[in-house]
């Protein structure tokens, strides 16, 4: 079967970061890869508003995200994906962040997405990035990526804001690196999924899975976490410089890996059942029905909530 990749575009229609992906995507055509762009803002997206449609049918009925995902997620091994996204306010855009709160589902119809075995990049583009302001850029992208995929390479462009920035000489940099996770995802396509180790940049505090530099505290200085991917390491000062030993059975087994995903949805399901025998007590019915009948709503003359 041909090879292909995919392109999932999160911004405006030609805009920065659909130009960008566009870059990458040619770049792999020129090694004999097929191409297709998914244009998200030309179809309908909504938040996930919890209705438990998903568990009864399998698919989402209220949009259009389960088509995007069987386009992308489940499309066959040899087909990789590309994210493209900008960043409006510190982290990705809201599609994307609406498309990856509705994956859950799938799993239940595809457990073979718990391993992990399909080819994945991200461009993330903001228009700013001076202290910080595109800094979750690709860790939120990675929310979305690391639940299926072995991730390739990865870029954060800043400085570009009007459209058509893409295009200009200042950022011919931005175009040039584009052009290079092209044919790094087109390499990693083409290697066993055992053999494909990332190809972008990395820091020395960088996590070893998602190989973003974002950091949390768990419990006290100088033991730390990725807050995407849960892999714990401990931050070491040697020679005047930073670095993290990070934990490798951790990396072995991330958030986002077979095991800690099957663990995660057991666990869910252990603690709704959990749950139901309070939740049908008449102590809790009767809170349920004051807060149910609680509050002052307000909205403007012409709202409306379009739904299917």
């Amino acid at each position: 079967m041909a090879k292909k990749i995919i392109g999932l575009s999160c911004g405006r229609k030609n805009g920065n970061s659909e130009n960008f992906l566009k870059t990458a995507l040619m770049e792999a055509e020129k090694m004999g890869v097929q191409s297709e762009i998914v244009r998200v803002n030309e179809l309908r997206v909504l938040p996930c508003s919890a209705c438990g449609g998903c568990g009864a049918t399998g698919k989402c009925p209220k949009d259009d995200t389960d088509w995007i995902l069987e386009n992308t997620l489940l499309a066959n091994r040899d087909t990789g994906i590309i994210v493209s996204a900008p960043v409006y306010h510190v982290r990705t855009n809201g599609y994307l962040l609406c498309i990856s709160e509705k994956m859950n589902h799938l799993f239940r119809r595809d457990p073979d997405l718990f391993k992990r075995k399909k080819m994945g990049a991200a461009i993330s583009v903001g228009g700013s990035g001076y202290d910080g302001w595109t800094s979750l850029g690709l860790p939120t992208m990675n929310l979305f990526l690391q639940h299926f995929c072995i991730l390739v390479d990865q870029i954060q462009i800043n400085h570009c804001n009007a459209k058509g920035g893409a295009l200009t000489p200042d950022n011919q940099w931005a175009i040039d690196r584009c052009k290079q996770l092209g044919r790094n995802i087109v390499n990693a396509l083409n290697t066993p999924a055992e053999q494909v180790s990332y190809m972008g940049e990395d820091t020395p505090v960088s996590c070893p899975v998602c190989h973003c530099n974002i950091l949390y505290i768990e419990k006290d200085f100088p033991e730390i976490a990725c807050p995407v991917c849960q892999v714990h390491g401990t931050v070491n000062y040697i020679d005047y410089k930073y670095k993290v030993s990070w934990n490798t059975e951790d990396a072995k087994h991330s958030r986002f890996s077979e095991a800690n995903e099957l663990h995660h949805a057991e666990w869910m399901k252990r603690h709704a059942d959990e749950e139901r025998p309070q939740i049908s007590l008449a102590e809790t019915q009767e809170k349920i029905r004051m807060y149910d009948d609680y509050g002052k709503f307000i909205r403007p003359e012409k709202a409306g909530i379009e739904s299917k």
